[in-house]
């Protein structure tokens, strides 16, 4: 991981116009498309700029990002693609021959986790209903269900999941493992840690290491590949009250994207076939909140995101034609 000041310098050499978005906290996201045209989500609004650079001048800053973040960038090719995540931010860009139209890249920023909207604050932008929070308080928090916070790319997982863990008790041990410092966790007995898989520090070796940390909980930011089987072993062996995120569009698909995870994760040699990794599952994810990012057309020029919990399903097993059980609640 990288410093985020890394990515001003090269935007302030290359492509000024776009600090005053950096630097705005109400902008989640930049985006600079090929042919230079310049598009912003800027509290839960999406912008047309109106601003359009210079091909080369965009080439330029992603190049010398690229040469700064190298270590940390994932390429397809030796200058097409850089795919970083840094302090506070994720850079995404990509240069010819990836993209033939022109160079095109999109910054997310990440809010600061201390400043990360409570359940409360959520309720009151009716992202849930009170009803809703309250239920998934009393399961995850006080009854100790392992959640799974389900939902595709920027509908809200993290702000959910955030909110959730600001419920814990004081009293409670947590271990916190994220590719980026994004969970804000106010107990006093907490453990961050974050993973460096071009370093070898992979989350499934974190995972792993945490389990002889005596934890009360253990928070996964996001389950996405070898973690997976160690971290469903780890929610199943007496560890209650676990949480991770997924990408996916629903909530029994949010299972079946934990279920391929789990089988690409197995270790060498073991094996469980597609009934039995169901039943396995269904045991140790007790509770699904699916969350939803929608559009809506405000003007002619401006477009609103809205970002809602559209369902919260308990696992209750697996049916007798091997499909997951789910209880809408």
């Amino acid at each position: 991981m990288i410093q985020a000041n890394i990515i001003a310098d090269a935007i302030a050499r290359s492509l000024n116009p776009l600090l005053p978005f950096l630097e705005d906290e109400a902008v989640s996201e930049i985006m600079v498309n090929p042919g230079g045209r310049v598009f912003i989500e800027r509290a839960g609004k999406m912008i047309d700029t109106g601003l359009k650079l210079p091909e080369y001048e965009i080439h330029i800053a992603i190049q010398a990002i690229a040469k700064q973040v190298r270590k940390d960038a994932v390429a397809s090719t030796a200058e097409a693609i850089v795919d970083a995540s840094l302090d506070g931010m994720r850079f995404a860009g990509a240069v010819a021959p990836t993209a033939p139209e022109g160079s095109t890249f999109s910054i997310r920023k990440h809010v600061p986790p201390e400043k990360r909207p409570t359940l409360e604050q959520l309720v009151a932008r009716e992202t849930l209903t009170k009803t809703q929070a309250d239920l998934v308080t009393d399961l995850f928090i006080h009854q100790g269900k392992n959640l799974l916070v389900a939902g595709g790319t920027s509908s809200g997982k993290t702000t959910l999941a955030n909110a959730f863990l600001g419920r814990l008790p004081k009293h409670e041990r947590v271990i916190t493992i994220e590719d980026a410092r994004e969970l804000n966790i106010t107990v006093p007995n907490h453990v961050a840690w974050v993973a460096n898989h071009q370093a070898g520090l992979t989350a499934r070796l974190l995972v792993k290491l945490a389990m002889r940390f005596r934890p009360d909980r253990l928070i996964l930011g996001e389950t996405r590949g070898d973690d997976t089987y160690d971290l469903v072993r780890a929610m199943n062996s007496g560890h209650d009250g676990t949480l991770t995120t997924v990408h996916a569009n629903g909530t029994e698909e949010a299972l079946d994207a934990i279920e391929i995870l789990f089988q690409q994760s197995l270790p060498p040699g073991a094996q469980f076939d597609a009934r039995t990794t169901r039943r396995y599952l269904a045991k140790t994810i007790h509770l699904v909140v699916y969350a939803k990012k929608r559009a809506r057309m405000l003007t002619d020029h401006e477009v609103g995101i809205e970002r809602r919990v559209e369902q919260i399903c308990l696992v209750k097993g697996v049916g007798d034609h091997g499909q997951y059980v789910l209880e809408e609640v």
